[in-house]
C-alpha cells in the first residue's frame, strides 16, 4: 500500500481553535450571566457584602485605623463615621504612597502602577492600582462582554476575527520605581489572555502619541484584518470611523496597491474617495462605548454601521461600574457586588455638608451624584459624575456626565445632560448623522445665546428644524430655559458647522484620552466653524 500524508492546513487549524474558544466563550458567558442576573435580582445584598468586605480587608491600612474600620459594625455607623472623600483630599494618602510604595496608606496591597488620568477637569493624576483592584475592574467589563455574548447566538463569532482596541501607553513615566500609565494600556496586559491574542494592535501602536501617526496605523490593520469588535478609547474609535470615511479611503488604496487587500479597498470605496465602511468591515458586530455618552452619535454610528450593535460600560480609572446587560433594555446596570455604591441628590450637590443616601433610596428619573467605595483604596470616593437612575429593577443608569459642568448664561443652569440628550433628540428628529459636536454659551451684543457647533455626516439635515428640536426638548425638561427663552432674556440658539473635528483638535494638544466637550463657554471652537446657508 502507498504510503499516504495527512496534510491540515493553517487555516483549517486556526477555524478549528476558533470553534473551540467559541463554544468554550458561550458556555462561560451562560455562566456569567446567570450569575450576574442573580446578583441584579439582590443589589442591595450583594452591595453591602461587597462593602464589609472592603472594610474587613483594609482595616489595618492608614485609612482604615484613623477612622477605625475595626468597629464598623453598620450601614449608619459606616455613613457616620468616614467622611465623604476627593481627590483633593486623598492628596496627603497619595503622596505618602508616592513617598514609599509599601506604606499601606489606602490599601494593605502596593499599587503594581499609576494610572495616568486624562486630565478632564484639571491637571492629570496619578492613582494607584493594586492586583484586587485591577482584578475587579476586569470582572466588571468581562461581565459586561459576556452579557453581549448572550445578546444573540451570532455574537460570539466576535472571536472569529480581530477585536480592534483603542489604547494609550502602559508606561509614560516611573514614581519611585512603579511605572505610570493609561488605564487601557496597563488593565490591557492583564487582559485575559484568551482575548489578548484576538485583541489588536499592541503597545507598539499603543505607545505612538502623535495622532495622526496613531490613527494611520490602525485605519492599516483595520484596512487588512477581519474586525469583529472595536473597544477602548471610544473616542478614538468615532476618529476613526471619522477618517476611514472621509480621508483615508485614497491613502490606503495607494498604501495597498499590488496586495491582496486592494480589491477589498476599491469595492469599499465610492467615486468621490470616501468609504463604506459596512463594505470594509461585513463581520463587525460590537461597537464597545466607553468613557463618553454615545446617544448623540447614535444616529450616525447605526446608519454608519447598520449590523453592529452599540453595547455600553460605564467605569473610569477607578473601577467598572455599570454595564450594559440586556439588549432591549436602554441603559447600563450597575454592577453592585464590585462597588458600594451612594449617591448624592442633585439639588444637594454644592452643598458644604450634602445628604448622603443609600442605593437603596433613589428613585427613577431623578439625577444624583455617585460616591463609590472600593477595594482599591476609594472610600466614600466622589469622581465627579452625575448620572440618571432610569430604572430600580434592576438598578439601571444613562446620561452620565461631568459635574460642575454647567453653563448660566441666564438663570437657565444648562448642564451637559441637558445638552446630550436634546442633542440625541433633535438627531432622531432629523435623522442627522452627528459626528462631532459642542454648544457654546456665548453672549453677542449683550444678548447671551447658545451656538450649536455640529459636524454632520449628511449634507441634506434640516438646521432650522434640528435647531428648532434641541431648543423644543429643552424647553420640556429644563423649565428655567423655557422661561428666559420666551420672555427673550436669552436669544435664540444658532448653529454653525465645523470644517474639521474639534475633538481631534483636542487630541492633539492634550492626549489621546482626552474627551470631547459638549458643553462650554470658549469660543475658540468657533473660530474653525463656518455660517450655514
Amino acid at each position: 500500500m502507498a504510503p499516504y500524508k495527512i496534510v491540515l492546513s493553517l487555516e483549517s487549524t486556526e477555524d478549528n481553535m476558533m470553534s473551540i474558544m467559541r463554544r468554550l466563550v458561550s458556555v462561560l458567558a451562560r455562566k456569567k450571566f446567570k450569575e450576574m442576573e442573580r446578583i441584579l435580582s439582590a443589589p442591595i445584598e450583594h452591595s453591602e457584602k461587597k462593602l464589609f468586605e472592603i472594610i474587613e480587608s483594609q482595616k489595618n491600612t492608614q485609612f482604615g485605623m484613623e477612622y477605625d474600620f475595626q468597629s464598623i459594625c453598620n450601614i449608619d455607623e459606616w455613613m457616620e463615621r468616614v467622611p465623604l472623600s476627593t481627590h483633593q483630599s486623598r492628596l496627603p494618602y497619595l503622596q505618602r504612597i508616592y513617598d514609599d510604595p509599601d506604606c499601606q496608606a489606602l490599601t494593605m496591597e502596593s499599587p503594581f502602577a499609576y494610572l495616568q488620568t486624562s486630565g478632564t477637569t484639571g491637571k492629570p493624576k496619578h492613582l494607584p492600582v493594586t492586583a484586587s483592584g485591577s482584578k475587579d475592574t476586569s470582572k466588571g467589563s468581562m461581565n459586561t462582554l459576556m452579557a453581549f455574548m448572550m445578546a444573540d447566538n451570532e455574537h460570539p463569532k466576535i472571536l472569529d476575527g480581530t477585536m480592534l482596541i483603542f489604547g494609550a501607553p502602559a508606561e509614560l513615566d516611573t514614581i519611585n520605581g512603579i511605572p505610570v500609565g493609561y488605564a487601557t494600556g496597563v488593565l490591557g496586559r492583564r487582559q485575559n489572555k484568551i482575548f489578548q491574542r484576538l485583541m489588536k494592535p499592541g503597545e507598539e501602536i499603543f505607545n505612538i502619541t502623535d495622532m495622526d501617526d496613531k490613527m494611520r496605523a490602525y485605519a492599516k490593520i483595520a484596512a487588512t484584518e477581519k474586525i469583529t469588535a472595536l473597544q477602548g478609547i471610544t473616542t478614538l474609535s468615532l476618529a476613526l470611523m471619522r477618517r476611514m470615511q472621509e480621508l483615508y479611503g485614497p491613502w490606503l488604496l495607494e498604501e495597498l496597491k499590488g496586495t491582496k487587500h486592494e480589491s477589498k479597498i476599491r469595492r469599499a470605496m465610492y467615486s468621490d474617495g470616501k468609504l463604506d465602511v459596512a463594505e470594509l468591515w461585513p463581520d463587525l458586530k460590537l461597537f464597545y462605548a466607553m468613557g463618553i455618552d454615545t446617544d448623540p452619535y447614535r444616529e450616525w454610528i447605526s446608519k454608519t454601521l447598520p449590523d453592529t450593535m452599540i453595547w455600553e460600560v460605564y467605569g473610569g480609572s477607578e473601577g467598572c461600574f455599570a454595564g450594559q446587560m440586556y439588549p432591549d433594555k436602554k441603559g447600563m446596570q450597575l454592577i453592585p457586588h464590585l462597588t458600594y455604591f451612594e449617591f448624592i441628590p442633585e439639588k444637594e450637590c454644592e452643598k458644604p455638608n450634602p445628604k448622603v443616601i443609600p442605593l437603596s433610596e433613589v428613585k427613577k428619573g431623578f439625577r444624583y451624584e455617585i460616591v463609590l467605595t472600593t477595594i482599591g483604596g476609594y472610600y466614600r470616593y466622589r469622581n465627579g459624575d452625575m448620572l440618571t437612575i432610569t430604572d430600580t429593577q434592576p438598578y439601571t443608569i444613562r446620561s452620565v456626565g461631568r459635574k460642575g459642568r454647567v453653563v448660566n448664561l441666564s438663570g437657565e443652569k444648562l448642564s451637559e445632560a441637558h445638552v446630550s440628550n436634546a442633542i440625541t433628540y433633535a438627531c432622531s428628529r432629523t435623522s442627522a448623522e452627528l459626528m462631532d459636536y459642542s454648544v457654546v454659551g456665548v453672549v453677542n451684543n449683550g444678548l447671551p445665546q447658545y451656538t450649536i457647533a455640529a459636524m454632520f455626516r449628511n449634507s441634506e439635515v434640516d438646521i432650522t428644524e434640528f435647531v428648532f428640536a434641541f431648543e423644543d426638548h429643552l424647553k420640556q425638561t429644563n423649565e428655567e430655559f423655557r422661561v428666559v427663552r420666551e420672555t427673550g432674556a436669552l436669544g435664540p440658539t444658532s448653529l454653525v458647522r465645523m470644517v474639521k473635528s474639534h475633538f481631534e483638535d483636542i487630541v492633539k494638544s492634550s492626549h489621546i484620552q482626552a474627551k470631547p466637550i459638549p458643553l462650554t463657554t470658549d469660543r475658540k471652537i468657533l473660530e474653525s466653524c463656518t455660517i450655514y446657508g
